[in-house]
């Protein structure tokens, strides 16, 4: 798995399971252009490779715990840490991680039982 240079979304999810839910991926036979996830949706777009997107659920996180398990380098975990600082994300306990060629707009968004911001993209952010 290989992620040149992503985007990255820190996120307030109610629980695990409702992460697992904003992510499954459906797929309309009768509509192409249906989104294939809530996620999908909120970032306007039907499709994502799900190989090139991931997030991952945090029960006691910090902006460091958030973003250190990706495996990143430390020179871009702490430059991706201080912009989520910056965001002052309330509760975030969700790090979104997308290849930057998955969104053309990625952006934050509060929706029903979570809440979504977008931190930005950051180059030397691979898996």
């Amino acid at each position: 798995m290989l992620i040149n240079d992503a985007h990255i979304w820190v996120a307030h999810f109610e629980s695990e399971d409702a992460l697992e839910q904003y992510m499954e991926e459906t797929y309309d036979e009768d509509n192409d252009d249906a989104p294939i996830s809530q996620f999908a949706a909120d970032q306007g777009q039907a499709f994502y490779d799900h190989d090139l997107v991931y997030a991952q659920f945090h029960d006691s996180p910090t902006a460091r715990a958030l973003v250190e398990g990706w495996g990143f380098p430390e020179e871009s975990v702490a430059t991706v840490v201080q912009a989520i600082v910056e965001l002052n994300a309330p509760n975030a306990n969700v790090c979104f991680v997308a290849d930057k060629d998955e969104f053309d707009q990625p952006c934050s968004i509060k929706g029903n039982g979570y809440e979504l911001w977008y931190v930005g993209q950051f180059d030397g952010c691979s898996m």
